[in-house]
Parts: structure tokens; C-alpha cells; sequence
């Protein structure tokens, strides 16, 4: 039997801690008006969240993030379809770890952003319904590991929090911003990270950061946090559509 809500009457919170106490195993549906999210559930905690809809295959998230090569994740995915009846409950991380093909402690750290990522997503939808589905599955993101509820709640609350601090300064998707011609106080002092000079590439002319989003595939809260601090360091302001210099 389905359990069912609504985020006006039952906040995802409230339903992450109920299934977390009845240590529950299923995919919750939460579907608003921008699409629909899942995540999914085993005996309580939390192995695998989109905003999507949809169930990526996970092994991708590690390729994409460095952590693994894609023929890493090749051959572990063929050992997975090969391995004896004996280890035939072995996940994909799993398999990455035993393979010595990265630690545990990357695997949960990658699996724990890619939750959050979404969770992040989700728990800003002020509305919306949500659908719980017992013993519902999602084997193909299934890495083998699982996030108790409190971690990814707290996880994705400290997203929220620096969101609230970055909507100070960028209220909107449509703010936009340039290089800065005298980028910084003390130049030789600035070392860049590779998100940041991406975001800079794109930046010669000016974006706003939807469109910024849109170019690079980083998600709007990335983007966003790095717009934000290469803004308090100087390298970048705030311009119109026309390319003015816009006032803090």
C-alpha cells in the first residue's frame, strides 16, 4: 500500500524522518508543478535522490566527477554481470572498491553530493505531492551504500542556508555578470579553480547565470556559489543587458 502527501499538509522532512523510524525500503515520488523527484530508500536510509525523475545511472556521477575512469566503469560493470553466484549481491561501488579502483571514502563522498544535490532541489519545491512505494526499486543506482536521513537533511541544509546568503547578491537567474577590468586588490594573490575559469570564459561579454547554467551543465547552485565568490574577491561585477556597470 502507498503512502501519500501533499508539501503543504507533510513537509519532505516529515517524511524523511518517517520512514527513516520505520526503516522502510521503496522509491518516494515527489511530483510539483517544475516535474517530478524520486528518491530511494533502503531500511531507512537513503542510497540514491534525483530531481529529475529519473535514475541515472550513478557510475556516470563518478566518471563525470573524476573519481573513476569510464573504462574503470566499464570493467566493473562487466564483473558485476559476470561475478559467481557466491558475491551476486555485490553493487557497483561495491565491486569499484574491491577492485581497488577508488576508497570508500570517495565513493560515499561523491554518493553523499549527488544526494544533496537533489535533495537541495526538492526541499526548495513549495509545493507538490508525494508518493511512497513500498519494496519499489531502483537497482540500476544502487551502489551498495546508503546515507542515514539525518546526514543527507543536514547535508542539504547547509546548501540551503548559503543559498539564502547568495540570493542576497544574486536575487535571480537573470542577474548577470562580466569580467572585471581590474580584477582584485592583489592579482598575483588570486589562484583560480577550474570552475572558476570556466565560469570566466564564458564571462568575457557578459552572462547572466541561467545562461551560465546552461552553457557550462553546472547546477544552478554551483554556479551560483562560485559566482559569489569570485564577486566578493573583485574578479567579476554585476552589469545590465547592455554591459553596464551595475552598482552593488
Amino acid at each position: 500500500m502507498a503512502l501519500e502527501g501533499n508539501l503543504k499538509d507533510f513537509s519532505l522532512s516529515d517524511m524523511f524522518g518517517l520512514l527513516a523510524s520505520g526503516t522502510k525500503s521503496g522509491v518516494l515520488h515527489v511530483t510539483g508543478s517544475t516535474g517530478e523527484g524520486i528518491v530511494c530508500f533502503k531500511d531507512g536510509e537513503v542510497f540514491f535522490a534525483s530531481s529529475g525523475g529519473e535514475v541515472e545511472v550513478v557510475g556516470k556521477r563518478l566518471v563525470s566527477s573524476g573519481a573513476i575512469s569510464d573504462k574503470q566503469l566499464r570493467q566493473a560493470a562487466g564483473l558485476m554481470k559476470i561475478q559467481k553466484k557466491s558475491k551476486a549481491d555485490r553493487r557497483l561501488g561495491q565491486i569499484l572498491v574491491d577492485e581497488g579502483y577508488l576508497e570508500v571514502g570517495v565513493l560515499q563522498h561523491v554518493l553523499r553530493e549527488l544526494i544533496a544535490d537533489a535533495l537541495f532541489d526538492l526541499l526548495r519545491w513549495d509545493e507538490g505531492d508525494l508518493r511512497f512505494e513500498s519494496d519499489a526499486l531502483c537497482a540500476d543506482a544502487d551502489l551498495g551504500l546508503s546515507v542515514p536521513v539525518d546526514m543527507v537533511l543536514a547535508d542539504a541544509e547547509k546548501r540551503l542556508e548559503m543559498w539564502r546568503r547568495i540570493r542576497e547578491k544574486i536575487p535571480a537567474g537573470d542577474t548577470r555578470f562580466a569580467m572585471a577590468s581590474e580584477p582584485g586588490e592583489k592579482p598575483a594573490d588570486i589562484h583560480l579553480k577550474p570552475r572558476e575559469w570556466m565560469l570566466l570564459c564564458f564571462l568575457h561579454d557578459g552572462r547572466s547565470v541561467d545562461e551560465l547554467v546552461e552553457e557550462t551543465g553546472y547546477n544552478d547552485f554551483e554556479t551560483a556559489r562560485t559566482l559569489y565568490g569570485m564577486f566578493a574577491e573583485g574578479l567579476i561585477v554585476k552589469v545590465g543587458p547592455a554591459g553596464e556597470i551595475l552598482a552593488d
